[in-house]
């Protein structure tokens, strides 16, 4: 896959499964990768921004890397557990056991709906009695649900293997037709936390410098990790009077300050050679035009340098 390009998706493959590449639009939205799933009622949503990565190739290595970290810590429902789960109308207190109305009186009814249909059986009062008639509906239900193969509920073919060899253990028919307590709200969402602080803090460290002259005789030197938020340094500078090689010796020096200050004196030392010695060059700098440079810092993790984004 190259950057900014996207293959033909199918929504079942590990490639492009839960996954959504978005173009940039106007100077706002900027392009990326966006990760959408749904584990057990809970939506789980994050953007990964080409401009946060250096590239769109990166960016959807994150954001691929980031979808399979959940997929891997949260498994989806099976069919059991659904069938298990009481629904806020229940009265019974036991899932596809009621008590209805029919034509014939009333009855317990035994429901379980599968992909294949709704199987349905009444067992009457009036013939059993209240007592047997529901004990023969719960019993009745318990038989349906015991010869049900147990699969997960991922209609994706990527999602559904995942989930066959990470949850293998989940696929047992259900022991009793109660609701099991099981991977509660609490506990997914700290899973969901604790990925999401992970993949947060291996974001790679990015650097703006910005030289601008906003005035005759004034020039800003701006410095920001390009985080949000942002740490930033400023520093404005008076040129008055001053000949043209000892304005970039202070434009230097100020950039270098600023670097410092923002994240270190190696990364500093390092955006000094690699870049600002070639962006103030005294035979090419224009100190009206001046600069405004986005860039990845390297050693921060594995990821491509993108060229400069002169602007």
């Amino acid at each position: 896959m190259t950057d900014g390009t996207t293959p033909r998706q199918t929504k079942h493959d590990a490639a492009h499964y839960g996954l959504r590449r978005e173009e940039a639009s106007g100077a706002h939205h900027g392009a990326g990768w966006w990760v959408s799933l749904r584990r057990r009622g809970h939506r789980i949503v994050k953007l990964f921004k080409d401009s946060v990565y250096g590239s769109g190739g990166a960016a959807y290595r994150q954001a691929r890397a980031y979808r399979d970290a959940i997929i891997l810590a949260i498994p989806p429902a099976t069919n059991h557990g659904q069938a298990v789960l009481l629904r806020k109308n229940n009265r019974s207190g036991i899932s596809g056991v009621r008590r209805v109305e029919t034509a014939d009186g009333d009855a317990w009814q035994a429901t379980l709906t599968t992909r294949e249909g709704q199987r349905k059986e009444n067992f009457s009062i009036a013939r059993f009695g209240e007592e047997a008639a529901k004990s023969m509906a719960i019993t009745q239900r318990r038989k349906w649900l015991k010869a049900l193969p147990v699969t997960h509920l991922a209609y994706a073919h990527h999602a559904a293997e995942v989930a066959r060899h990470q949850f293998g253990q989940e696929l047992t028919p259900a022991d009793d037709i109660m609701p099991e307590a099981h991977h509660g709200d609490a506990e997914i969402e700290t899973r969901i936390r604790t990925i999401n602080e992970r993949f947060d803090a291996a974001r790679p460290k990015r650097l703006r410098a910005r030289v601008k002259s906003y005035a005759k005789d004034r020039v800003s030197v701006a410095v920001s990790d390009a985080g949000s938020p942002a740490r930033k340094k400023l520093i404005h500078l008076n040129t008055r009077d001053k000949p043209r090689i000892e304005i970039i010796d202070t434009i230097k020096k100020s950039v270098r300050e600023s670097v410092s200050a923002v994240h270190d004196e190696n990364i500093a030392r390092w955006f000094i050679s690699e870049h600002a010695n070639k962006l103030l060059a005294p035979q090419t700098f224009n100190v009206d035009e001046g600069f405004n440079v986005l860039l990845i810092v390297p050693g921060s993790r594995d990821y491509q340098m993108p060229g400069d984004e002169l602007e």
